[in-house]
């Protein structure tokens, strides 16, 4: 995969917004996990904490890409608060740090599972969010990646708004509630 198709992934979910995530861009977030995985290898191919860590920090990008996209078109405001828990475990300095900071406010992800199954992009995006979770390898998050960016230029960001406009009662003539 390549640093570009992370930085991609990362634009998708922020358009119109300009994502200001890392020190310096995605794509070196992704150079660097590139980099600490080249020399874990030479290395008699044992992980090491700044692999583990480069690692970390290409996940939670991805994870909040897909948060972030899902709070779009969700509209939930307590689905905000997950988005800035894993924003605030991007500014730690090791994974004892991420996974401190993540379990601290581990209720807050439970707000992205009301009203999910309303709409199936919604649906497929968490999915998305909850493998990245899961994934344990690079090639994993590669695979993830791809589809991700796959998912989020499908879908229709002015129709979920105005499906939110939908969803909204229709001003009713007080007169004629009166009446009834």
């Amino acid at each position: 995969m390549s640093a570009r198709s992370f930085e991609q992934l990362i634009e998708l979910a922020y358009v119109p917004e300009k994502p200001h995530l890392f020190e310096g861009s995605p794509a070196i977030a992704y150079e660097q996990l590139e980099k600490a995985f080249k020399a874990s290898r030479l290395k008699s191919d044992q992980p090491t904490e700044e692999l583990g860590y480069r690692f970390e920090m290409v996940r939670l990008g991805m994870a909040i890409a897909f948060v972030k996209a899902f709070t779009r078109l969700s509209g939930n405001e307590k689905s905000r608060e997950a988005l800035e828990v894993l924003q605030e475990a991007l500014g730690a300095k090791s994974t004892r740090e991420i996974d401190k900071i993540i379990q601290k406010k581990i209720e807050s992800f439970d707000h992205l599972y009301h009203e999910i199954f309303v709409n199936e992009q919604r649906e497929e995006i968490l999915g998305l969010f909850e493998q990245t979770l899961d994934a344990g390898t690079k090639e994993e998050l590669d695979e993830l990646m791809l589809e991700g960016l796959e998912v989020l230029q499908q879908v229709d960001w002015e129709a979920s708004a105005q499906d939110d406009d939908d969803d909204e009662l229709p001003h009713l003539d007080e007169d004629f509630l009166k009446n009834l």
